[in-house]
Parts: C-alpha cells; structure tokens; sequence
C-alpha cells in the first residue's frame, strides 16, 4: 500500500516487480493482493480512479497504465496510487484488508502528509497507529511492514520539508514497537537510510531501476527471516 513511489508509471517495472521477482526466484509462497494492477496511466489518458470500495463494478473501466513491456508480472496487485495520503488510507484500510485478505501488509506512506503539510510528525504518527489498529481490527493475525519516509533532492519551496522528514523518521520505530504485538507483529522498514534521491531517482524522488532495487531490497529484509528465502536480497 503506497503513493506514486510503489504505484509507479507507465513503462516502469516498480519495486512491487522487483520483490515478486526476488521471492519467486527462491520458491518464497508470495502472492500480492489488492484491488488495483498496473501503473499509472500516461497522461493524457489519466482520469482519478473511483474509490474500490465505495463505487460500483463498472466504475473501473478508467485506463491503468502498464508496467515494462515484456517483463510479464501477472500477479500484478496492489493498493498504491500516485498522491496517497496516510491521512485519506486510514479511512479506507479497513474496507481493503476485510476485501482482499493480506497476510502481510506492506506501507509506504507519509511523503505526500509531510510535503503537502497535511500533517506534520506528530499527526502523522497518531494516523499510523490508528491505520495499524483499523487493520487489525479486520484481521486481526495481519503482519505489517511499515516504511518511513524517504528524502527527496532539495526544493527551495520546502525548505522545511527534511527537518520533518528527520523528526517523523526518529520516531516511527519507537512507535512501531508499541503497536507491534506477537500476533500481529509491525515491523520497520527503514528506506530512508538507504534510498539515495540524487542515485536511486529519476526526478529526485520517484525510483529509477536503482531506486526500484534499493526499496525492493528493504522490504525483502525487513521480511527475512519471516519469509525463509535462503538468503537476503543480493
């Protein structure tokens, strides 16, 4: 579950192909699930899509885009859209988990909450919780993978956006911890330490083919040794 950097776009492989890629080579039992394929549309086919759960079947007729021609990944599933809030994926996350049943929930919000002053790092952290517990609540054995928040290269007009950044990223652990329990454990997933804006980026903040392994690498550690693959991401 994500924003643009897990939906991706057009003619991307995204990460999502990179980790599915990397438990089949292993023989790891992964199927991604969710109500969504693809990425996003080119622009001038783009229209919003509906809300999955709060629109009739044939609301989904709207153009998705696809992922690299040729690369073939037909268990394409997921919950990420370009412009995804924490703020907005509380209020829906409920419905998605009680739909498609995951057994492991993997999260990659917060970016747009922080860079569009939605939220700052204390709302930002009470959404978490409360996004955790909404899940929980419709499964209540859900295992969770919850990302911080990645830096992208400076812009002049947010000039405060790496000093939030740092202050939502010192504490998400921390909180992550108390929410975690035995049977329904949540596990950090540290991408910003990792994720280069100036190496991994095409734009300065949406993955390239570098930045797609560096997310897809953190998120299959962060599942070793829950996932016995063999060994971590090469």
């Amino acid at each position: 579950m994500g924003d643009s950097l897990s939906h991706g776009s057009d003619g991307d492989y995204t990460w999502r192909y990179r980790l599915a890629r990397h438990f089949a080579a292993r023989g790891a039992p992964v199927c991604f699930t969710g109500p969504w394929t693809g990425t996003r549309a080119p622009p001038r086919a783009h229209r919003a899509p509906p809300h999955p759960h709060r629109s009739p079947p044939h609301a989904h007729s709207s153009p998705v885009g696809g992922c690299r021609p040729g690369i073939g990944f037909p268990g394409d599933r997921h919950y990420a859209r370009w412009g995804r809030l924490m703020e907005e994926a509380r209020r829906n996350i409920a419905d998605a988990v009680a739909a498609h049943r995951p057994g492991h929930l993997l999260v990659a919000l917060g970016f747009n909450d922080l860079a569009w002053g939605v939220s700052g790092p204390d709302r930002l952290l009470a959404h978490v919780a409360e996004f955790v517990g909404l899940a929980r609540a419709a499964r209540p054995d859900l295992r969770f993978l919850v990302a911080d928040v990645v830096h992208r290269t400076p812009l002049p007009s947010l000039p405060h956006l790496p000093g939030i950044t740092e202050a939502y990223n010192a504490r998400l652990p921390g909180l992550l911890a108390a929410l975690s329990t035995p049977r329904s454990p949540v596990v950090p997933v540290g991408l910003a330490a990792v994720y280069d804006p100036y190496a991994d980026t095409y734009d300065g903040l949406h993955p390239g083919v570098a930045g797609e392994f560096t997310i897809a690498k953190a998120f299959a550690d962060a599942f070793f040794p829950d996932l016995v693959t063999g060994r971590r991401f090469p």
